[in-house]
């Protein structure tokens, strides 16, 4: 009898610390445990790097790099950044994380200063649109995992996938797989909106439309433009501006100020960081701009400025909405492009901004560029 109690407690036993055992989490690390180990990741300069599984200081170097780790909801793990975050002026994440400027620089723009940036001991770099060589040079200057990304941009299918794959790889590597998909779902959803809005409208309906004053390594002019302004392409828009005239550039080129009265764009757009100086060139040059009837019909309207230290996606999808607004007042009549804009700041920065943004340049509205 006793042998068989024995057995029974044996049993019993047994079958409970295999239950325990088996019971999800309780001997794995929760999701509030740190992870151990390393992981390793292809970055997009196809490069293989190990990098640890549990991340808790993060630099981001070169243009765009912080702005994709603000997206990512993964500002509190920022230890270092560079010389130009010092200030934050029309770059909307540095605007709405005003404590990016306490903490520790770890160099100038455009890469930092290699001894700064191994100083704060980051467990992982996110660096933009770098060679392999550049990669593995800093990777060995600084003792820790250098990740190449791509930046992208939003103006055509190319560049935005580049964008949300630089998303996906930050995600996996922060662990935030969640929050990399919701971006990407979430700016998706507003270029099929647009999309939606404008695919139905006949050319013949639509205006003609010029953008000067955009800003490139500083501001410029009236005839500072593009043929793949971002606001325009993703509305299918008569840019009066081609990319033959652009020589087949998507950047931001400077056109012939005599070309303009031949073009004659019937509502001109403004960058508002060029704002002063487009109304300088008009003012100075009456003989040309007069000939505009933009101009003459007062048709010119100021947009918010994108380009700071590359593009700020957010702005610029914000910009689309006034945009299309203007031109396609019937396809766009229930927007309200001021609350469209805090929308996009809430959702991708953490706050409202465009209250700030207009403070800095100018709101959505019409603008005097007649002497």
């Amino acid at each position: 009898m006793k042998k068989l109690v024995a057995v029974i407690c044996i049993f019993i036993i047994v079958v409970v610390g295999l239950t325990v055992l088996s019971m999800p989490g309780l001997f794995s690390p929760s999701a509030s445990e740190p992870l151990v180990g390393t992981q390793e990741v292809t970055d997009m300069a196809g490069r293989t790097v190990t990098v640890p599984s549990n991340i808790t200081r993060i630099i981001g170097l070169n243009y765009g790099a912080l702005r994709l780790i603000t997206y990512m909801d993964a500002s509190d793990l920022v230890c270092g950044v560079e010389q130009t975050e010092l200030t934050n002026t029309g770059r909307t994440y540095a605007m709405a994380h005003p404590e990016y400027q306490t903490i520790t620089v770890v160099g100038p723009q455009f890469g930092g200063d290699p001894e700064l940036i191994a100083a704060q001991n980051p467990d992982v770099v996110f660096i933009t649109d770098q060679t392999k060589a550049d990669l593995d040079s800093l990777q060995s200057q600084i003792g820790a995992p250098v990740i190449g990304i791509v930046y992208g941009g939003v103006d055509t299918v190319e560049t935005r996938q580049t964008f949300y794959d630089s998303l996906t790889l930050m995600g996996k590597i922060l662990h935030n797989d969640n929050r990399a998909t919701e971006v990407i779902t979430y700016v998706q959803d507003i270029i099929d909106d647009f999309t939606a809005r404008t695919v139905n409208i006949a050319d013949a309906d639509k205006p003609t439309v010029y953008i000067g004053g955009l800003s490139s390594r500083g501001t410029h002019g009236f005839t500072s433009t593009s043929a793949a302004y971002a606001p325009f392409t993703l509305t299918g828009s008569k840019n009066v501006i081609n990319f033959e005239m652009a020589n087949n550039s998507t950047q931001v080129v400077n056109v012939d100020v005599e070309a303009l009265p031949s073009l004659n764009p019937d509502i001109i757009f403004v960058d508002y960081a060029g704002y002063s100086l487009c109304q300088a060139d008009v003012q100075n040059h009456m003989d040309v701009y007069g000939q505009l009837n933009a101009i003459a019909n007062d048709r010119t309207y100021g947009v918010l400025s994108y380009n700071n230290y590359a593009l700020n996606f957010d702005v610029a999808l914000a910009d689309t909405y006034y945009v299309g607004s203007v031109l396609y007042p019937n396809q766009f009549n229930e927007i309200n492009p001021q609350q469209k804009a805090d929308e996009i700041f809430i959702f991708l920065c953490g706050t409202p901004l465009y209250d700030q943004m207009t403070s800095n340049y100018g709101p959505f509205a019409p603008v005097d560029l007649n002497p």
